[in-house]
């Protein structure tokens, strides 16, 4: 008897061994299927990452960049893994680099016409509004009235310049940043 309740609890012991390997065997299935990240932008120039290709919407999985991950052997061993820079690893990666630069650059070249155009605007304003007022005193009513409009105007395009500034100086180069972007990238 003391035999075969040693052989219930040795096989007991096997089968919990085996349950907690095959466990930690489908764990490391799952960790190798995560190995890589993938990086869009969306319709609103927002970067997007994640580590699930599915998760990527199908119009942007033609341009999803896919990054290396680090794996859990390099973490374990100190080791640090690349910086994923947005552009894949292997003979793309100049074209990808490339390509990533040209959008950066295209976004901040993008902000930067839209404050000329409104700066010129802004300028245009003004000069209407002091046309109105050189008269002074004597300008009629409408007039002063077509000044204060055109004063409420520009108001409204230096907010927009001011915003647009934002964009270019803090907005744009920290989603850059943050999405591991060389800062020379948003130089043109």
């Amino acid at each position: 008897m003391p035999r075969i309740l040693l052989i219930l609890m040795l096989t007991g012991f096997a089968i919990t061994a085996f349950a907690q390997a095959e466990q930690q065997g489908q764990t490391e299935d799952k960790e190798v299927q995560k190995s890589f990240l993938y990086q869009w932008t969306d319709e609103k120039g927002t970067i997007q990452i994640t580590d699930d290709l599915n998760r990527v919407p199908k119009q942007f999985r033609g341009t999803a960049v896919k990054l290396a991950q680090p794996n859990r052997e390099d973490a374990d061993q100190g080791q640090q893994a690349p910086r994923a820079s947005g552009a894949p690893s292997g003979a793309d990666t100049d074209a990808a680099n490339a390509a990533g630069k040209a959008m950066w650059q295209q976004r901040i070249k993008a902000e930067k016409q839209r404050l000329a155009d409104t700066e010129r605007h802004y300028r245009q304003l003004e000069q209407q509004r002091n046309e109105l007022l050189v008269k002074g005193a004597l300008a009629p009513i409408a007039d002063k009235m077509a000044a204060d409009s055109i004063a409420e105007e520009m108001q409204a395009d230096q907010k927009r310049m001011d915003e647009i500034r934002n964009q270019i100086d803090v907005v744009i180069p920290e989603e850059a940043r943050q999405a591991g972007v060389p800062p020379g990238w948003l130089r043109e």
